[in-house]
């Protein structure tokens, strides 16, 4: 009974409860505005951070805090299928997106962001599942995800500006935020680029904006 009561299994209870009250928000909104390609789109896009913050949490406490760890396989293994797990969910909610943006008059920038997002994300589950069960990284796998994904968000933040799917300041922070995030990777640490999370802060962002309908 103690081993519920530490620090790391109240850390990964908090953020679990956390994903299940944004999974119930969503079903409520879903309830009210109905179940239609907008609303699950941004269902998923914000989903998708809530399940990738379960591995976050999982990664800071194993890296950053350096928790006690019995079970360092099953851990990893929970900890990077989340991330994968929050990654693929990403890519289910922009392939709505995409579909969205060419209904409201996009030609073919979301098509190619869309291609180019996949294209990332299938390299990085390539290289997380190695990683797995090699405990190895392929690094060059994973610094074309970052780049290809953070391109192909920037694409997408262009064809938001372009169709008014949602307000201009989405598709404006899209644009900026995944923009500013490759050059500096890119110039302060070409190395060590792979940090997650800076790849779902916009979806976050838009499909926020898609539920408020702004």
């Amino acid at each position: 009974m103690r081993i519920w009561l530490t620090p790391q299994y109240r850390a990964v209870i908090v953020s679990l409860i956390c994903l299940v009250l944004t999974a119930l928000a969503l079903v409520v909104v879903m309830s009210m505005q109905g179940i239609t390609e907008r609303t699950v789109s941004a269902s998923l896009l914000v989903l998708c951070g809530g399940v990738f913050n379960v591995g976050a949490v999982l990664f800071t406490g194993r890296f950053f805090l350096k928790w006690r760890i019995e079970d360092m396989t099953s851990h990893m293994r929970w900890e990077r299928g989340f991330v994968i797990a929050g990654t693929l969910i990403a890519v289910l909610g922009l392939v709505l997106l995409e579909d969205m943006l060419r209904a409201a008059g996009d030609i073919y920038l979301a098509r190619l962001g869309m291609v180019t997002y996949l294209f990332g994300a299938l390299l990085v589950v390539a290289a997380e599942t190695t990683c797995l069960s090699s405990g190895e990284w392929n690094y060059p796998q994973i610094v074309m995800y970052v780049v290809l994904a953070f391109l192909a968000q920037v694409v997408i933040g262009l064809a938001l500006l372009q169709t008014g799917l949602v307000a201009a300041w989405a598709g404006w922070a899209t644009v900026i935020w995944n923009l500013g995030w490759l050059l500096l990777m890119l110039i302060v640490r070409p190395r060590d680029s792979y940090f997650p999370v800076l790849h779902l802060f916009a979806p976050l962002l838009i499909g926020i904006a898609l539920v408020a309908q702004w």
